[in-house]
């Protein structure tokens, strides 16, 4: 089946009302109701990263933030926009070429594996961008249907009707600018649009990995989701990483327990403790839902 038509999202539970929250909200096509809350206060976790924010994905409602609105380099996160806005030009099926220009990005930045000249699709290439977070399928994106100047506009016009009060963009991939930031808050409204509106990147994100097969018009490609997270914490499927040496350890993560979805964002997490981090603040989510713990070795 096609991945534009694969939800992997799984289904809410159906209550009619949703809970009122205390800070910024996103309208999500379904909510539940508010669990009754627990009789003992939680503690929130001790994380030591620059930004976090703890959403419950099927009310819209920010449960939790540590300096959440804060402009930092978002690393490549900022290719959910990419992907967002590649998708409002093109579609999925569309097929473009590879430009040269894919040859000037830094020796040390993340590949999908391209050679200029290649013919892919627009899927191909968002197999790409969310598994191996490949800075030349992001370049070839942003030049595809139009100038890369205008798709970078494209992203920050984005960003700006979605509400976005501290996000803008200069390149499609997140590398390091002056002038080119976002926030963890930002980016949980981005990414709660995302997952209502683009259900086939949210199949893309949740593969581990793929293999695209070679066609007469490229090679193949092997490609292996650096989240780890899809692989060590239950109920992950999605949705972005990222790093670099100014923004640090970026995570954009989607997890389900038990009926229910969280998504969490971490911004500036020293180097390596971002995977390590995240899941304390997702079970805090869960908790504050009252949702059963992690099952037993997981």
């Amino acid at each position: 089946m096609p991945v534009d038509q694969v939800d992997p999202r799984p289904a809410r539970t159906p209550q009619a009302t949703p809970s009122p929250g205390p800070s910024r909200t996103a309208p999500v096509p379904a909510a539940v109701a508010r669990l009754r809350p627990t009789l003992r206060p939680i503690p929130a976790p001790v994380i030591d990263a620059q930004e976090v924010v703890l959403v419950n994905l099927d009310t819209g409602r920010f449960l939790w933030q540590s300096n959440g609105r804060a402009a930092r380099a978002p690393a490549s996160l900022t290719k959910i926009f990419t992907a967002m806005v590649a998708v409002d030009l093109m579609g999925l099926n569309t097929v473009v070429t590879v430009p040269d220009s894919i040859r000037e990005l830094p020796a040390d930045s993340t590949f999908m594996g391209l050679t200029p000249g290649d013919r892919v699709t627009v899927r191909e290439l968002l197999y790409g961008v969310f598994l191996n977070s490949g800075n030349d399928a992001a370049e070839t994106l942003a030049s595809a249907a139009t100038s890369r100047a205008t798709f970078i506009a494209a992203m920050n016009t984005k960003a700006a009707r979605l509400g976005l009060r501290t996000t803008h963009f200069l390149n499609p991939t997140g590398l390091d600018a002056s002038g080119h930031y976002s926030s963890a808050d930002d980016l949980a409204i981005a990414a709660i649009y995302l997952e209502s509106h683009y259900p086939g990147l949210v199949g893309i994100a949740a593969t581990p990995a793929i293999t695209v097969a070679a066609t007469a018009t490229h090679k193949a490609y092997v490609l292996l989701n650096l989240d780890k997270l899809l692989h060590t914490y239950p109920g992950t499927y999605g949705l972005k990483t990222g790093w670099t040496e100014q923004a640090l350890g970026c995570l954009i993560t989607t997890s389900s327990r038990g009926g229910h979805r969280l998504l969490g964002v971490m911004l500036g997490a020293p180097n390596g403790t971002a995977y390590a981090q995240m899941p304390k603040v997702l079970d805090y989510g869960f908790e504050l839902l009252g949702v059963l713990p992690r099952p037993p070795g997981a």
